[in-house]
């Protein structure tokens, strides 16, 4: 009976004990707690939280994430510049086994990093999201209460080889459409004349063009997949290989019906991957993570996220894109996916005027604008005015297009916008890969490439144009004229890597001399707290000689 007594009393002093010493942890505030804790999207204008309100939004509110960041990551490691040195070697055609094995690597890498830690400091796996993409690795808060979830943050930022915890507050939205009205019988034009010819691309369309993409695996993520079986193009597209996780009962919209039609008449001998997106982060990154597995070269993303903002103690509802000054955390990830697996990331700008949608403004990400019919810079194409105002969008392409065989009027309210005009830039690079299949390995040179050679007639003023149009509108010819013309640079400074310069001349225009254009791009790495929430983008001096 002693011993029974024993055990009920120390039981019951070690729930006091968690009962007094909880709310002493939890109310500690971040900044005197560890500068570990890092406040992202959701808490603008937050200079530190308590433990104890942020362990109760991530139990209560769903728009609450918590991800703990380790120190190393794979595009840093030595095994990662050794396979970006290796890439000049690959023979043609072993493209994508190289890629595959690159991929292999980067996922033993975080599988390796995760089960270390978890058998170092004795965690349960079961708190962990598992996909292995990124450094950055989220917690499994939805089943977790008020308590457990101090505890486990409170336990993570012990540890060296965990350089922060982030916290995000905000639920995702999709927006894909936009307010426009109705256009005129008389704009609506043809494929092969007002949409492929605003963008100098006739050719595309022609019988004998040899380069429709074949080689190419191009990974489409949108709300709903496609029915492979029930896909209208599958007539007039009868090369395209369809690869979908379509289930029996899924709706197909109109809206990934369009965005495919038009990567596939762009290029119609691709083989396409197409993964539908959930309603969260973790849905939005596992669909990356399904086509990675699939060896997709190039990812066409044309929808967005708004960030509704919860209510939190210390904080306002508000609707809002970005806090002014942060680099988004899904923006950093994504960052690292694309730089780690050598694919190019297409996503839409926008359809809301000013602010890139989620994920555009990542800097490793070709983010595009629209044009309307008369290749104007479209009113509702979202662009910046502050953050990244100067990178952002990358290019524009046709936000009114006509694709071929439409039954209904196309230009007409929320069949327009930049989530129409990604795909002409993905299926241009597809192209590209096609006719130039070394650019598998450098997504840097594409980057080049795009923005050196889009055409630029509608600039009036640079400074009016920087943010809406940036580097101009896209131009599939000159582009294809210019593969050649880039140039790889190896650089031993950890925050630049290898980078790479696209240049073109532009004779055409009525001026006593050339014009010289160059675009030099490198990979940013992911988000930094030592550089303010922005990438890290190393300065430097470009001196043409001629």
């Amino acid at each position: 009976m002693k011993a029974k007594k024993v055990s009920v009393c120390l039981i019951a002093l070690i729930s006091v004990l968690a009962i007094l010493v909880y709310p002493l942890l939890s109310n500690v505030r971040i900044n005197d707690f560890s500068e570990k804790i890092v406040l992202g999207c959701g808490f603008a204008g937050e200079e530190s939280l308590s433990l104890k309100q942020i362990s109760k939004a991530a139990a209560e509110n769903a728009g609450t994430t918590v991800s703990l960041e380790f120190k190393e990551s794979f595009g840093e490691s030595e095994l990662f510049a050794e396979l970006m040195e290796q890439r000049s070697s690959v023979p043609e055609g072993m493209e994508d086994a190289f890629i595959l094995n690159l991929r292999n690597q980067r996922e033993n890498f975080y599988k390796t990093q995760l089960k270390n830690f978890i058998d170092e400091s004795g965690m349960s796996e079961m708190l962990f999201e598992k996909l292995y993409l990124t450094n950055s690795v989220k917690l499994r808060t939805e089943d977790m209460n008020e308590g457990e979830i101090a505890d486990t943050i409170n336990k993570l930022i012990r540890y060296d080889k965990v350089s922060a915890v982030s916290v995000e507050n905000h639920i995702f939205e999709q927006s894909l459409n936009t307010e426009s009205e109705i256009m005129p019988m008389s704009s609506f034009g043809s494929w092969e004349d007002e949409t492929l010819g605003s963008m100098n691309a006739r050719f595309v369309a022609e019988n004998d063009f040899a380069y429709k993409g074949h080689g190419v695996n191009v990974g489409i993520i949108e709300p709903s997949a496609i029915d492979p079986n029930a896909f209208d193009g599958r007539n007039d597209l009868p090369d395209i290989t369809i690869n979908s996780d379509w289930q029996q009962g899924d709706e197909m919209s109109e809206h990934s019906r369009r965005v495919t039609r038009i990567i596939g008449n762009m290029a119609p001998k691709i083989s396409l991957y197409t993964r539908k997106l959930g309603g969260n982060d973790y849905d939005l990154f596992n669909s990356i993570f399904k086509q990675l597995k699939t060896q997709v070269n190039v990812i066409n993303c044309s929808f967005g996220f708004t960030q509704l903002i919860q209510d939190l103690p210390g904080t306002a509802n508000d609707l809002v894109n970005y806090p002014e000054g942060k680099y988004c955390k899904y923006e950093g990830d994504v960052d690292t996916i694309t730089k780690e697996n050598l694919v190019v990331v297409v996503k839409s700008a926008g359809n809301n005027g000013d602010g890139i949608t989620c994920f555009g403004n990542a800097a490793n990400v070709i983010t595009v604008g629209a044009t309307d019919y008369e290749g104007n810079l479209a009113s509702y194409s979202s662009k910046n005015t502050d953050k990244m105002a100067a990178t952002k969008p990358t290019l524009v392409a046709n936000g009114m297009p006509h694709i071929p065989k439409e039954t209904i009027w196309f230009h007409d309210d929320g069949n327009m916008g930049t989530s129409f005009a990604a795909p002409f830039v993905t299926g241009t690079v597809a192209i590209m890969m096609n006719k130039k299949p070394t650019l598998k390995l450098y997504p840097e040179m594409v980057h080049s490439l795009l923005t050196a050679n889009t055409s630029t007639a509608n600039y009036t003023t640079v400074p009016e144009n920087a943010n809406g149009f940036l580097s101009g509108m896209l131009n599939v010819g000159k582009v294809l004229d210019n593969l050649d013309n880039t140039l790889m640079f190896s650089s031993h400074n950890k925050a630049s890597g290898d980078f790479a310069g696209g240049m073109t001349a532009e004779p055409e225009r009525d001026l006593p001399y050339n014009i010289l254009r160059v675009s030099v791009f490198w990979y940013a790495n992911s988000y930094s707290d030592d550089v303010k929430g922005f990438p890290i983008i190393t300065n430097f001096e470009a001196r043409v000689y001629i």
